[in-house]
């Protein structure tokens, strides 16, 4: 069954059970393109999959680990806690950073059984209130009068243009 991971996705981790022997699974680990064939599709970056055994883990386990190396929702974790500590033998994290930005449609293999679906724990966004003046929205209306350096340009050139005008008058009236 086709598995979408969309475009642009961020911080979703998925779980997969290998039936596979240790000695395939460890290929597949070390293997980049025998990964892509068993996902049904080329990662971006091979750093976003993990294939390790269970045992490695130790008496943190797979839920552990999800939780505090990939910060999985801890509610998330708690729906599938059961089935997350019935697993045994090898496991296949693919995060999405593995196929990110573009995305992927992946067609795994028999051999890999989807078991979870899990999303980091989201952020905090603290709300800030804003209020400082400049802050505050536009009300749009718009100035009553100009200001005052506007008033002073505008009666400074009037008095320009007069000066001129007399200048030239008297210029006209000198060599008449």
């Amino acid at each position: 069954m086709p598995l979408d991971i969309p475009k642009h996705e961020l911080g979703v981790t998925r779980v997969f059970a290998l039936s596979m022997t240790s000695q395939e699974a460890s290929h597949l680990r070390d293997d980049v393109v025998t990964q892509a064939k068993a996902l049904g599709a080329a990662p971006v970056n091979t750093n976003g999959i993990e294939v390790f055994p269970l045992s490695d883990l130790g008496d943190m386990g797979l839920a552990g680990y999800l939780r505090e190396g990939v910060d999985a929702n801890p509610d998330d974790l708690a729906r599938d806690k059961a089935k997350l500590a019935a697993l045994d033998g090898w496991v296949m994290l693919v995060h999405s950073t593995a196929y990110a930005p573009q995305g992927a449609t992946l067609a795994p293999i028999s051999a890999l059984t989807l078991i979870g679906t899990y999303a980091q724990t989201a952020a905090e966004q603290p709300t800030v209130a804003l209020e400082a003046e400049a802050a505050k929205p536009f009300t749009g209306a718009a100035p009553k009068a100009l200001p005052e350096r506007a008033q002073m340009r505008a009666s400074g050139s009037w008095v320009v243009i007069a000066l001129i005008l007399l200048t030239i008058a008297l210029v006209l009236w000198a060599f008449s």
